[in-house]
């Protein structure tokens, strides 16, 4: 288990009321039984707020690596042991108002650990000039060729991740995404600048196609795809940066350092987030 990570849990911890629950959150998209666990949200402070979610996309679960009550730290070996305990401690905090959950990923030591550079996709790698589905309206940001290239060279994953609504409001299709994704790959490979991974979310809540218009925990600033890409290159997100141009790119992985780049298209609340694209180089 990360330490740093595990110190953030306790000094999160810290700052809550008495009695208090916090567990680590997972994300997962196989279609496993909720009969078996639960699936909770969260809110902006991390408070757990519904645990009666039916669909797998639009809930985290309590991962068993992590729990921390009246100061005590639970690892997965003690949660596993008393897991009915666990269970309970769970629900009547729950009941109480009194848990909070983390979205973590705990990296597996036994194979090669990752650092990541997460980009959003718009306004970033790319120009923002709305929904964009075909590769003739791309206009690809040359100053993040370069920084794309500087994080190959200092050992990052780099990882796209955005969220696609345009598919749940029918503006292009999921094959639509992938072609402009691979125009992006393949415009950032002609310059030597690897873009290992995408990830995209085509939910939404008010959307019009099914199954894409529902509330999913992978449209950020909620954290499944920064969950999933995380088990897939065992990424140590503490030691990983998420860059964007907008507030919701700051994911809710509160140990995620997050950069945002000021645009004209989006007024930013969270400025201290806010660097010149220049100073990237200084802070990765």
């Amino acid at each position: 288990m990360n330490c740093s990570i595990e110190n953030y849990f306790f000094e999160f911890y810290k700052c809550l009321e008495k009695d208090s629950v916090l567990i680590a959150l997972d994300f997962n998209t196989d279609n496993l039984s909720s009969k078996n666990f639960k699936l909770y949200t969260i809110d902006k402070n991390y408070k757990i707020t519904k645990n009666d979610i039916t669909n797998i996309l639009s809930g985290y679960s309590f991962n068993n690596n992590l729990l921390i009550y009246n100061n005590q730290f639970y690892s997965k070996e003690k949660i596993n042991e008393n897991i009915n305990y666990i269970n309970e401690l769970i629900d009547d905090a729950f009941n109480e108002n009194k848990l909070y959950g983390i979205p973590s990923y705990f990296v597996n030591n036994s194979r090669k650990i990752n650092k990541a550079l997460f980009l959003d996709r718009d306004g970033v790698l790319m120009e923002d000039v709305g929904y964009i589905g075909t590769i003739d309206r791309v206009k690809i940001k040359n100053d993040f060729i370069d920084i794309v290239k500087y994080a190959n060279s200092k050992g990052y994953i780099t990882i796209v991740t955005t969220n696609q609504a345009g598919v749940s409001y029918n503006y292009y299709t999921n094959e639509d995404v992938h072609n402009v994704h691979n125009y992006i790959y393949n415009e950032y490979k002609k310059h030597d600048a690897v873009i290992d991974d995408f990830y995209y979310c085509p939910y939404h809540i008010k959307g019009h196609v099914e199954p894409y218009n529902i509330i999913s925990m992978l449209r950020k600033p909620e954290a499944g795809m920064h969950l999933l890409a995380s088990k897939k290159y065992n990424i140590d997100l503490s030691n990983s940066f998420m860059i964007g141009d907008r507030d919701t790119d700051i994911v809710k992985i509160p140990y995620l350092k997050t950069l945002l780049i000021q645009t004209e298209v989006y007024d930013i609340e969270n400025l201290e987030k806010v660097v010149k694209i220049d100073d990237i180089y200084n802070i990765i």
